[in-house]
């Protein structure tokens, strides 16, 4: 379920259900997540999984439930334990300082399953080896995206145009799922490092890793632009033709991607 929050942010609720009824208690989660620093930015992805576990495991007698996290990274996994048959909550928010114009921007990128188990994906630092119950990716949008002051500035960001010898990757929606695929699907070179308590996880990528991960998200994102190049212009080639038919042949002679119709 998806609310809007008054300050524009989004706030996704997830409820699982052992009867009919679930009451929210004390001890169900609820966490806020508030970026800043490059993710705020310059955009990225926070995949979030929660940890369901019995409610007298939820965390130590003598330590509270951590109730805000801050995230600054372009990429992070945060895992929040939440009690079995109860509720979580959470919520992305911009430092407390940010004017109420430069309000931040999120977009749900998609939503992870379970297996036949009821279990999702088994995560492997933080609460290492923990199943979740699934879990969100959301992309937190480049603050030039939502905030910049000209139309032009904002298209660009959602196109994905950036200026610079030094620019960073960008995190469109397709940037982001670009990097989304990299860090957190299949098999990966990139390690986490963990910081929290026992009832929340925020796993990163070490810093000194972050120049291999830029070089592979351009790469991904370099890719992708010339994959779709290929696509359109292969459509073109078909739709030339009025009567259909025949085939298209890639044009040798073209520096990019072209093809030539063929009866």
């Amino acid at each position: 379920m998806f609310d809007k929050a008054p300050n524009g942010a989004i706030v996704l609720t997830a409820i699982l259900l052992a009867g009919s009824t679930v009451c929210a208690g004390a001890s169900d989660a609820n966490l806020t997540i508030e970026v800043s620093g490059a993710l705020l930015e310059h955009g990225g992805v926070v995949t979030i999984y929660p940890i369901p576990i019995t409610p007298e495991d939820l965390r130590a007698p003598d330590e509270e439930a951590a109730d805000r996290v801050a995230v600054t990274s372009r990429y992070a996994e945060v895992q929040l334990k939440y009690p079995m048959n109860g509720k979580y909550v959470f919520r992305f928010r911009n430092p407390a300082e940010t004017p109420d114009d430069q309000k931040l921007g999120t977009q749900p990128l998609s939503v992870i399953g379970t297996d036949n188990q009821d279990r999702g994906p088994q995560v492997t630092a933080g609460f290492k080896d923990a199943y979740s119950s699934g879990g969100q990716v959301i992309r937190v949008l480049p603050r030039a995206e939502y905030a910049a002051e000209s139309e032009a500035a904002r298209t660009n960001a959602r196109w994905g145009k950036v200026e610079g010898n030094d620019a960073l990757p960008p995190a469109d929606e397709r940037g982001a799922r670009a990097l989304a695929a990299i860090v957190g699907y299949g098999m990966s070179d990139f390690t986490f490092q963990c910081t929290g308590n026992a009832s929340v996880q925020v796993c990163t990528i070490p810093p000194d890793q972050w120049p291999a991960l830029d070089m592979r998200w351009w790469r991904d994102i370099a890719e992708a632009r010339l994959e779709r190049l290929d696509h359109h212009a292969l459509r073109r080639c078909y739709n030339s033709s009025w009567l259909g038919g025949g085939t298209c042949e890639a044009d040798p002679q073209s520096d990019e991607p072209a093809y030539n119709h063929r009866k």
